[in-house]
């Protein structure tokens, strides 16, 4: 892992292959692997993952976490990086991420992929949020058998097996543990400030959605769309019905946004 200081934030990142610059951001939880692991990329895109705040070895600011400050995060690695224009990616926050940074540094972007997006232009739903503040609240102080008595899993025992796996694997992941704070903050936060920040951009767009994903709701991908002007829609499998499918349509999305060849 490589690292770069932004706002005073030591912040880890990685750098594969060579071509055409694509910034590929994790979701909450998530670090570079979670990247790796879904992305394939051709021989003609240079990868860049970063570990954002309060992820990996990430440093962050409690006081300031919120999408614009992750949204710089993101464009001060492309300026430490001497890259002017990249194509991003992201899933879940990292998509969140994406799109505050395309709709705040449009000149920045050439095009954005987003994958099972948990944020419109709006916080996550109360329900959602409510799982993650209990989920939070476990991290800091009981572990997964002092979750299983909030309401909060009350609310994830109902959902897919993927939903479930994504709220108690946190409980077995240092960076989790130590920054479960995270868990609290990001849910209520909007990764634009208004609808408008949807409504002008400008540039390719492609949104992947799934059913059954309590975290992910296929209705947030068709909202994103239907404001998002000439974006494309794309419904992908769960993870629990098919992930290679379900990662084999992410990178086919990815080739088909981006001005390669496979």
């Amino acid at each position: 892992m490589r690292e770069f200081i932004h706002q005073g934030l030591k912040l880890e990142y990685e750098v594969s292959g060579t071509g055409i610059p694509l910034l590929f951001l994790h979701g909450m939880g998530g670090s570079t692997k979670q990247i790796h692991s879904a992305c394939q990329p051709s021989q003609n895109i240079q990868l860049i993952a970063m570990n954002q705040q309060g992820h990996g070895e990430s440093d962050v600011n409690w006081e300031h976490l919120d999408f614009n400050r992750l949204g710089d995060d993101a464009v001060s690695l492309l300026d430490n990086l001497h890259i002017e224009k990249a194509y991003l990616a992201g899933i879940s926050m990292g998509a969140a991420v994406s799109l505050n940074a395309a709709s705040r540094y449009p000149d920045r972007v050439r095009g954005l992929l987003l994958i099972r997006n948990a944020w419109t232009d709006k916080p996550m739903s109360e329900e959602v949020r409510t799982a993650y503040r209990d989920l939070g609240m476990s991290l800091k102080n009981g572990g997964p058998e002092a979750f299983y008595q909030t309401e909060g899993w009350n609310i994830v025992k109902e959902c897919s097996s993927y939903t479930k796996q994504a709220f108690l694997s946190p409980f077995f992941e240092p960076a989790s543990v130590k920054n479960w704070q995270k868990y609290l903050i990001l849910p209520g936060k909007a990764p634009v400030d208004s609808l408008t920040g949807l409504t002008m951009l400008n540039m390719p767009v492609t949104i992947l959605a799934n059913k059954n994903d309590l975290c992910h709701p296929y209705e947030y991908g068709e909202y994103l769309h239907t404001h998002i002007p000439g974006s494309t829609f794309v419904e992908i499998p769960d993870k629990d019905s098919g992930k290679a499918e379900h990662n084999a349509m992410i990178n086919q999305a990815l080739h088909s946004l981006l001005p390669i060849s496979s």
